[in-house]
């Protein structure tokens, strides 16, 4: 999954503004955490599959489309 279908899944499904997500992750603003993932990969000088917010973002899409969160 690109960064680009990311995008656009999380701009068509928002997901909640508040996530618990993790033991050691809270999401307190989801369009802040979005749109500062999607801004650090957009700089990212390398592959795009090498950066962490990447992965962070395709988690992310991971645990909502499982049913993780909700």
């Amino acid at each position: 999954m690109t960064p680009q279908e990311l995008k656009d899944y999380f701009d068509k499904n928002p997901p909640p503004f508040e996530i618990d997500w993790k033991p050691h992750a809270k999401i307190i603003n989801s369009k802040r955490f979005l749109d500062n993932a999607f801004m650090c990969i957009s700089i990212f000088k390398g592959p795009y599959e090498k950066c962490p917010d990447y992965w962070h973002l395709l988690e992310l899409y991971n645990d909502i489309t499982q049913g993780k969160i909700k």
